[in-house]
């Protein structure tokens, strides 16, 4: 009977402490990266217990087809690829083009017979997710649409904090003084955009302000929120200008205060502003966005836990599992 490879063999071969090559097989995130894939290449050689049985097996993350979306998730999809990297899977990214998504035609590679799973990124119609369903596919969502849950199929959905955090800020600018605030955003784009709605409208209704709010910019998502000159047109349409504004996210958060500084106020004195996700700019605009941290790399880790546990059990109940956000307080706000 052949030897039983150790963590320590393995250290020993690769010039490494125990206690790293323990924290790499197990994707510490306190383990670089390039760290890590040598120790579960190495290990896989080595056929150390928990690698020599693993098959590859392929996961398709369909996402998509805008720069954007790829953007905002690169730390996500990195903690993905690690993820199942130590599990034996390749990760395979399969954009859809709105075209697609219209036509509900889905990727040529996506099928029962060459993908063990599938992770849906940004993918917010109600058509186009039943198709996906209807693969039989173990599927996780990140994300999901607002309104509708599709009882007839077996799939989960992972999401950030969403409605308390929202509540949070706006409980602390009412606690400061505010009286009208609005809110920026299409709440009905995502379930994350109307759970941070409903955040918001919660603190309202809280302080005894009436359900809604007449400061808010609520239009549908095909409208251009990321552009100044727009987001500066829909600010002069407003009855009145707030004393703040709470955004459904950081890009819509900096374009709010770039468009109010082209008018003239001044951030925060004028006007405090809060944002969602904690993406780079927030934190290099003027003045610093307050904003919520989300664990971008952990969701990424959590999401192929989730895959796994379908894939290893298809009739499982559904879950809908969300994970800690943090405040993070910066100059927008005083």
């Amino acid at each position: 009977m052949a030897e039983r490879v150790t963590i320590q063999q393995i250290a020993d071969a690769l010039g490494l402490s125990r206690n790293t090559v323990s924290k790499a097989l197990n994707n510490h995130p306190q383990i670089p990266d390039t760290t890590k894939e040598k120790v579960v290449q190495k290990a896989t050689e080595m056929k150390y217990k928990n690698f020599h049985s693993l098959r590859i097996g392929n996961i398709a993350l369909l996402a998509r087809g805008d720069i954007n979306a790829i953007s905002f998730y690169s730390e996500t999809i990195k903690g993905m690829e690690t993820r199942l990297r130590a599990e034996g899977f390749n990760l395979i990214l399969s954009l859809v083009s709105q075209e697609d998504i219209k036509s509900r035609r889905l990727p040529a590679n996506i099928h029962s017979s060459n993908v063990d799973g599938i992770v849906c990124i940004e993918i917010f119609d109600k058509s186009y997710i039943q198709t996906v369903l209807n693969t039989n596919i173990p599927t996780v969502f990140i994300d999901f649409i607002p309104d509708t849950v599709f009882t007839s199929h077996k799939y989960d959905i992972i999401l950030i904090e969403n409605e308390y955090p929202s509540f949070t800020l706006t409980e602390g600018l009412i606690k400061r003084g505010h009286q009208h605030i609005g809110f920026i955003g299409d709440y009905n784009h995502c379930r994350s955009f109307y759970e941070r709605w409903l955040g918001f409208d919660r603190a309202l209704r809280n302080s005894g302000a009436a359900p809604g709010s007449p400061y808010s910019i609520t239009l549908p998502d095909n409208n251009p929120y990321l552009h100044v000159e727009w987001m500066a047109n829909q600010l002069k349409q407003l009855p009145s200008l707030p004393t703040a504004f709470v955004c459904a996210n950081d890009d819509i958060g900096i374009a709010a205060i770039r468009a109010l500084k082209e008018m003239n106020y001044r951030i925060p004195s004028d006007i405090e502003i809060t944002g969602f996700d904690d993406i780079a700019n927030a934190e290099i605009i003027d003045p610093p966005l307050t904003t919520v941290h989300t664990y971008p790399y952990d969701l990424g880790t959590r999401v192929v836990d989730a895959l796994l546990v379908r894939i290893e059990q298809p009739e499982r109940n559904n879950e809908t599992i969300y994970l800690e956000t943090i405040i993070i307080k910066r100059g927008s706000t005083k």
